[in-house]
């Protein structure tokens, strides 16, 4: 499930940064909240290692952008 979560939220990276709309931000933060609840119901290791590829994934200027606030472990990453 890891995978799934990582690789529908690097698909919604990347079509906000070809074709930047308000519906692509919604879809970057719908599957960042949707990881977010997967990490926190999964073992420390597997949601430390999750949250440390998400944090590569998503530039801190998006984070700022989205409306589902970004967690404290991934701003200090």
């Amino acid at each position: 499930m890891l995978l799934k979560y990582l690789n529908e939220l690097d698909q919604a990276v990347r079509e906000l940064d070809q074709h930047p709309s308000p519906e692509s931000l919604a879809l970057c933060a719908d599957r960042v909240r949707r990881l977010e609840e997967y990490l926190d119901s999964q073992i420390e290791p597997v949601a430390r290692r999750g949250r440390e590829i998400m944090a590569e994934m998503v530039p801190a200027s998006l984070y700022a952008r989205l409306h589902t606030p970004a967690r404290p472990a991934l701003a200090a990453v």
